[in-house]
């Protein structure tokens, strides 16, 4: 039973189609997917008018199309989540998904290549779609009120400017025992990041 990646029957479907298809087209597929992912994880590798064209190269339908690019992203995909040496994922081809000598001999020659690259793209992304980008900070203190003359409440905003889809902002306001509650967790973080230094 393969570790690193999960045996579902969609998986074995698309290699059961990836072992229909002829080898010199199939490593011309493999290495375009590769190439894309060392570049860009979450874009689409083929654009409608090059799948166009896939169906017709490797007489497959759509739906088999879908499922053939699917499987070959997800194992990569997988592969470089779990840092597979060449040999487990051999093994996995070969005796978990029954894939065909040759097949696997180009999903390994590809991952030889552009494994340290996808790799190192993955390691560079975030697992999280919004980041913090810039805080802004203000310190309002409101002396009185109409209600109670000697009332000073020190109220501390900030605003985290983040990056994603929608370049927003979000405001946060505390009070003072707020703001320390805040301080005291960062502070906890920080040490138990700095633990694992």
């Amino acid at each position: 039973m393969a570790t690193w990646i999960t045996v579902t029957p969609r998986l074995e479907q698309g290699l059961k189609i990836a072992n229909q298809i002829d080898n010199s087209k199939f490593r011309l597929l493999i290495n375009r997917i590769c190439q894309t992912l060392q570049s860009s994880v979450n874009s689409k590798i083929f654009n409608e008018e090059e799948e166009e064209k896939l169906l017709i190269s490797l007489d497959l339908n759509k739906n088999d199309l879908v499922c053939l690019l699917d499987t070959i992203i997800l194992i990569y995909k997988q592969a470089a989540c779990n840092i597979v040496k060449p040999q487990l994922m051999e093994s996995t081809l070969k005796n978990t998904f029954k894939t065909d000598d040759d097949k696997c001999l180009i999903f390994l020659n590809a991952w030889f290549t552009y494994g340290k690259g996808i790799i190192d793209h993955f390691r560079q992304m975030s697992i999280f779609p919004v980041q913090v980008k810039d805080i802004d900070w203000s310190l309002n203190i409101q002396a009185a009120s109409s209600s109670i003359k000697k009332d000073v409440r020190p109220m501390a905003l900030l605003q985290l400017n983040l990056t994603g889809e929608d370049e927003s902002k979000l405001t946060l306001e505390f009070d003072k025992k707020e703001l320390i509650d805040l301080y005291h967790n960062l502070e906890r973080i920080q040490s138990q990041l700095d633990a694992f230094k």
